[in-house]
């Protein structure tokens, strides 16, 4: 990730200078909104785990549950290395 958000600011200021890195920055901003809001999935997931536990449901409904909320951790880890790509880049721009 690192090595293709420094491309990123290598090729976008080789193309087009200072005005192509904040093309580059309003191009990351623009699916911030996706990736915050998919980070929004995993405490919900956790959330619905917690309350299967205490209703005492099955053993399956919680393994399904975990499983929610194991994905819902690595949206939330994924969404956070946009959000700091993106910071990068509106830094630099």
């Amino acid at each position: 990730p690192v090595l293709a958000l420094a491309l990123t600011i290598f090729t976008s200021f080789k193309l087009c200078g200072m005005y192509g890195i904040a093309l580059a920055a309003l191009g990351m901003l623009s699916s911030l909104s996706t990736g915050l809001t998919i980070d929004a999935y995993g405490p919900i997931c956790d959330n619905a785990g917690g309350i299967a536990e205490m209703a005492e449901l099955g053993a399956s409904v919680r393994h399904i549950t975990d499983t929610l909320d194991a994905a819902g951790n690595t949206t939330a880890a994924i969404g956070k290395g946009f959000a700091i790509g993106s910071a990068a880049l509106v830094s630099l721009a």
